[in-house]
């Protein structure tokens, strides 16, 4: 009976991507439907609980779990995997409409968001195993990937950490200019976010168990049709591997655990797959805001000017690890914020005792940003602990905490050279204004002769050093294979663009109130820090690791959100479309 329930539903997938629509569908957010509509919505999934539906669809995504997600095929996967959610629902309720949630606008406070209240999906897990116990899934039962209850678990305990804002979303959109940078901007960054706040059945693979599973997916299915809205003559037959490590994919791809469909077949819903999407004011709200910035910033850069920025860089023009191996000798290395003058030769100090070297090491480089000066103090340190006087447990000690400030130091350049201001033009930034410094620091360090470190091994420490940042397979090579040829998803420059913003007027801010449709309140006496957009959170390890994610551009993108949150919290009157929204749910009968 299950497979020929699976055969049938492929079938009607397939029928539907056949071309055969006449008449679209148009999904809707969940919180403009009625409450007959969402308590129809309900029953029918539900239906599909205890016909094995929903069991087929977690299992359909657990088995094709390590194909679906890292590669180019994620947003059209899950295209259609909601549509065969859709279609399975109407055959349990022929017309059901199936929604989204546009979790942007819950951004600023996602636990605060309706959607976690009974009258919803309810709420938090409770118990030792996070079981859902209010709401239309409380008490369910599932058995995919095993028997238990369907569980979540928020990700800060009684609260969630913060999701992208609806201007982060809108800014991807409006720089993304191929499919796989959309993509990869998506998965690396806001879709995760989602999954892993609610925790439990959401932060694994058996992650459709969970209803939120689909209205979440929605909401990324939306991103990515909003986007080819934005030009439609072209965008809905884009498909490409562009920030991707696969091989060359074609429309013509099979779809995995659907043999039936070829990427082509989702492309353009509104002739395949048979729906389009409701709004829920968010991007049109973002849209005004930034409809405001641009002026301003533009009446600022001159008459007739706009803000500049780079452009999308390709893959061909990025520099790669191999280039780095090739470079020569500089006259003198740069940080990210200037010319900094070459490292002088090592000092000749006399012997240093360990107690010095202690509390020299706690006032060197450190974790900021090396400057020309505290190069140079970490140079001359470097020597004067390759000269200890002591006994010889104190001079490991010192030789271990040495190498320790090494590793901070240069791992500081690196890590400091990702920042916004440099943006996804990372591997030329580093390579033509830090390897050089790195090199002429390392070279320097591994040149020593043994006898200048008796007994201590610091020559075997700093061999390591150098092997483990500009080895073959070091902290250099990865950082530039994550990053060595991928294409812009944010805008960069961002930062200094909403600095020539002076100020957002209320008539524009009552523009964002009306497009939400939402009650105005005084904003006067909402507390500062309730207004401003709260900074996302970084994702686990093990997160990127499962998803076959490139955890490198996903720190880029996370660091790239904070500099534009910053921005945007530093002009006056600016109120986000997720801040409104929370705050008129908290101030609006009131205020």
């Amino acid at each position: 009976m299950a497979k020929y329930t699976l055969l049938l539903t492929m079938l009607g997938i397939a029928a539907l991507a056949s071309g055969q629509c006449t008449n679209p569908v148009n999904r809707p957010e969940i919180r403009s439907m009625s409450p007959q509509d969402r308590s129809r919505f309900f029953a029918a999934v539900d239906k599909l609980r205890h016909n094995g539906e929903l069991d087929r669809l977690s299992k359909l995504h657990v088995d094709n779990a390590d194909t679906i997600h890292g590669h180019p095929v994620f947003l059209a996967f899950h295209r259609v995997f909601v549509s065969d959610f859709a279609a399975a629902l109407n055959k349990v309720d022929p017309g059901v409409p199936v929604p989204y949630w546009d979790w942007s606008l819950d951004a600023t406070n996602p636990a605060a968001s309706e959607l976690f209240t009974s009258d919803y999906l309810g709420g938090n897990g409770v118990g030792k195993d996070n079981c859902v116990a209010d709401g239309p899934c409380a008490d369910w039962k599932m058995d995919i990937d095993s028997p238990h209850c369907l569980a979540r678990k928020f990700n800060q305990g009684d609260s969630i950490a913060p999701f992208w804002p609806p201007e982060a979303l809108f800014s991807m959109q409006k720089t993304c200019n191929q499919y796989g940078a959309l993509s990869s901007g998506i998965e690396n960054g806001c879709h995760g976010a989602v999954h892993l706040g609610i925790s439990g059945d959401m932060s694994t693979m058996f992650a459709p168990n969970d209803p939120f599973f689909f209205l979440h997916h929605g909401m990324v299915d939306k991103l990515w049709y909003d986007w080819q809205l934005m030009e439609p003559d072209t965008r809905f037959s884009l498909y490409d591997n562009v920030n991707y490590n696969d091989p060359p994919v074609s429309p013509d791809d099979t779809i995995p655990g659907y043999p039936n469909m070829r990427v082509k077949d989702s492309l353009d819903p509104r002739n395949g797959l048979c729906y389009t999407y409701g709004s829920s004011g968010s991007n049109e709200a973002a849209k005004r805001l930034m409809q405001e910035v641009d002026r301003q910033s533009g009446m600022k850069n001159g008459p007739g000017k706009s803000p500049t920025v780079p452009s999308p860089q390709s893959a061909s023009a990025m520099s790669t690890p191999a280039d780095a191996a090739g470079l020569a000798p500089s006259a003198g290395p740069t940080s990210p914020v200037g010319p900094m003058p070459p490292v002088g030769p090592m000092s000749t100090a006399g012997p240093m005792s360990s107690a010095a070297a202690s509390s020299a090491l706690n006032t060197a480089a450190g974790n900021n940003m090396p400057s020309a000066d505290s190069a140079a103090k970490l140079d001359e340190l470097t020597s004067q602990v390759s000269r200890l006087s002591g006994n010889s447990n104190d001079k490991a000690s010192a030789s271990a905490a040495l190498h320790d400030q090494q590793v901070n130091f240069l791992q500081s350049v690196l890590l400091n050279s990702m920042t916004p201001n440099h943006g996804l033009d990372i591997a030329s930034a580093f390579l033509n204004r830090q390897n050089r410094f790195l090199k002429r620091q390392l070279n320097a360090l591994v040149r020593r002769e043994q006898a200048e470190t008796p007994g201590l091994g610091l020559d075997d420490i700093l061999s390591g050093l150098a092997s483990g940042l500009l080895g073959k397979d070091g902290v250099v090579g990865h950082l530039l294979q994550g990053l060595g040829h991928v294409v812009e998803v944010l805008p960069q420059g961002l930062g200094e663009t909403l600095k020539a913003v002076g100020g957002i007027a209320e008539d524009v801010t009552n523009d964002v109130f009306k497009i939400l449709n939402l009650p105005k309140i005084d904003l006067a006496k909402v507390p500062e820090e309730e207004r401003h957009i709260p900074y996302v959170t970084t994702l686990p390890e093990w997160w990127y690791k499962n998803n076959n994610l490139n955890a490198t551009y996903a720190q880029q993108l996370h660091s790239q959100i904070h500099d534009m949150i910053d921005g945007y919290n530093s002009i006056p009157g600016y109120i986000s479309p997720a801040t409104a929204h929370y705050l008129a749910k908290k101030y609006g009968n009131h205020s």
